[in-house]
């Protein structure tokens, strides 16, 4: 590989999207984000589709059953991060939000 292609591989940048459903971890995860040196970041309040369509379009109201448990908000966080800080997110949010 050249020169020219390695710093464009190190300077390659990615778009992480995170939608947390819990969003009283909203804190821990934006300072986990600042720990692993991502330091910019936006935060957008959003509502799930399941929620807008059982509760605002009529003919699905009938669905309910099918969302229920489902969080009626949660958050978007959006980041631009470099190549390497990928999986130090990844693994932040395994910590987060554990599979169970």
């Amino acid at each position: 590989m050249d020169n020219f292609d390695e710093r464009r591989r190190k300077s390659l940048m990615k778009l992480l999207i995170l939608i947390l459903n819990k969003v009283e971890k909203l804190e821990e995860v934006l300072e986990g984000f600042i720990e692993i040196g991502i330091t910019g970041a936006t935060v957008i309040d959003s509502v799930g589709m399941g929620h807008i369509l059982s509760e605002e379009v009529p003919i699905f109201l009938g669905l309910r059953f099918m969302f229920a448990g489902a969080k009626p908000h949660n958050k978007m966080v959006f980041s631009t991060i470099k190549d390497e800080k990928e999986e130090p997110a990844i693994d932040l949010n395994r910590i987060h939000h554990p599979r169970g």
